[in-house]
């Protein structure tokens, strides 16, 4: 797979560290399982779209992984492999210059264009804006069973905010294009792949991407259709990732950010001005569900940065709410040496270092 060295280094530690969550733990839940691949592995032009409309990578995985979480309640990974992006290659997304491809906008010469046409007034409910880029980006997770496909899932990719003036989208008009786009995505893929025949349910699901870059809110899951045969079900679902720390996390979860202050200063005591704990947190229905946290740290010596890894291993005690899954990784000069992370429902935390 043609991906860079830091990602490569964060999936094979993330494989290791599922492996050791499975052996500790042999009664886990289908819920906290992960999909395995179908193998051999075969990547996707597709990546490359991915990077050119989202370049900071967390955010892809957060639409990716977020996207595999959904699908597990209509694709369980007992039952199911997975492919990513089997059919939606570069060439079916491509909207260089909107003129063409699924990302394209809507006109003569470019039918199954999912973006309104360039002069369509596109109802924001703040108003309507022409030349209305919604749609960014499709992510696509293709479920199989003894090598037969069996079900997709798709990630609808959309900005908050269109237009020049940067026009805030209503929930409800969001909810309105989510169903008109699903429906037409669904019909799509039925009509123009073989392999997806009629009886092949498909799981669509959209996440906002924040537009303002200096929000503490950075996006997530907000509607889902499912469509199986010929009939749909549509679901509002209310998820959003949130900047650690930030005064939004304070002011929504006190208790989680001084938790999380505790956490900081803890490692923070090993490191140096140069060195930095941020991270990102997962809220489901307005629960904690996911924590990510970044430990980053330059020109360390190995004995220093087993001192980190051995701190904040210690130190993630202080999470005591155990339906979150908390996820540390350390980092010194742009390499990532461990990797630690607690399961949800568990006060174990598993490790893999590289050192």
């Amino acid at each position: 797979m043609r991906k860079n060295k830091w990602i490569a280094g964060i999936v094979s530690l993330s494989v290791l560290l599922s492996a050791c969550s499975a052996t500790q733990n042999q009664t886990e839940s289908v819920a906290s399982q992960d999909y395995e691949p179908v193998l051999p592995y075969d990547d996707s032009d597709s990546r490359i779209k991915h990077a050119g409309v989202i370049s900071d990578t967390k955010t892809q995985v957060q639409i990716e992984s977020g996207l595999a979480d959904l699908s597990k309640d209509h694709f369980s990974p007992v039952d199911y492999k997975y492919k990513s992006q089997e059919f939606l290659d570069y060439d079916e997304l491509d909207a260089t210059d909107g003129s063409r491809g699924l990302l394209g906008t809507l006109r003569d010469k470019n039918p199954n264009g999912l973006n309104p046409a360039s002069d369509e007034e596109f109802d924001t409910g703040n108003g309507k804006v022409t030349n209305a880029t919604v749609l960014a980006d499709i992510y696509e997770l293709d479920f199989y069973k003894n090598k037969s496909l069996k079900g997709i899932s798709l990630a609808l990719v959309v900005n908050s905010e269109v237009g020049d003036n940067n026009t805030k989208i209503k929930k409800q008009k969001m909810y309105d294009y989510v169903e008109v786009t699903a429906n037409k995505l669904v019909n799509y893929m039925h009509d123009r792949f073989n392999e997806v025949t009629s009886d092949i349910p498909i799981y669509v699901a959209a996440y906002e991407i924040n537009s303002d870059s200096s929000s503490d809110s950075l996006g997530g899951y907000i509607y889902s259709g499912y469509f199986d045969g010929n009939s749909s079900k549509y679901k509002k679902i209310n998820d959003e990732w949130i900047r650690v720390p930030s005064t939004t996390l304070q002011s929504m979860d006190e208790t989680t950010y001084d938790r999380f202050t505790t956490f900081h200063d803890d490692v923070y005591d090993v490191l140096d001005d140069t060195s930095y704990v941020i991270g990102e947190a997962e809220y489901v229905d307005g629960s904690l569900s996911k924590m990510n946290i970044t430990v980053t740290t330059h020109g360390r010596t190995a004995g220093e940065i087993q001192g980190v890894i051995s701190t904040a291993k210690e130190s993630m005690s202080v999470f005591k709410d155990t339906k979150c899954e908390y996820t540390v990784s350390i980092v010194n000069d742009d390499t990532t040496y461990c990797i630690l992370k607690r399961e949800k429902s568990s006060k174990n935390v598993s490790s893999v270092s590289i050192l």
